[in-house]
């Protein structure tokens, strides 16, 4: 066989892609390129060499040139329409509960004591170690 004819016949595509056309698993896939039973060679790619695995073309899925809706596809729009709009009310809900709470928030923070902010703690006196505190006090008691 030629090497044209042999490249119209056969496609070479990755190992994920050979797995997905001909329904089978990538370690399947592995295990025949392993036997021989599939052709593949490695080829250079950014991350490292991969394996292109030749399949026949008549392998190849067939992309889909209908535009006809199919009949299902019609009720799955009105179910996920349906959803959004429960999802867009639980969210109208979730932001008034939101602004319910900052308002409680603000009520609260109104209730506080002055002088009970975090700065003050941010302010809170230095500790003065105990060996100052006893020169200190007999500094005092010797004047």
């Amino acid at each position: 066989m030629t090497t044209e004819l042999k490249s119209k016949i056969m496609q070479e595509v990755t190992i994920a892609e050979a797995a997905r056309c001909l329904g089978m698993s990538i370690d399947s896939i592995r295990r025949r390129i392993a036997k021989g039973e599939l052709n593949a060679h490695k080829v250079p790619s950014p991350h490292g060499e991969i394996y292109m695995v030749e399949i026949p073309e008549d392998a190849l899925p067939v992309p889909e040139t209908n535009n006809e809706e199919k009949p299902d596809s019609a009720a799955t729009i009105d179910a996920m329409l349906k959803t959004i709009s429960v999802l867009e009310n639980e969210l109208d809900a979730r932001r008034r509960e939101v602004q319910e709470l900052h308002v409680l928030l603000q009520q609260a923070q109104k209730q506080l004591p002055p002088g009970k902010t975090e700065n003050t703690a941010a302010e809170a006196p230095q500790k003065v170690s105990w060996w100052k505190k006893l020169f200190s006090s007999s500094e005092k008691a010797k004047a």
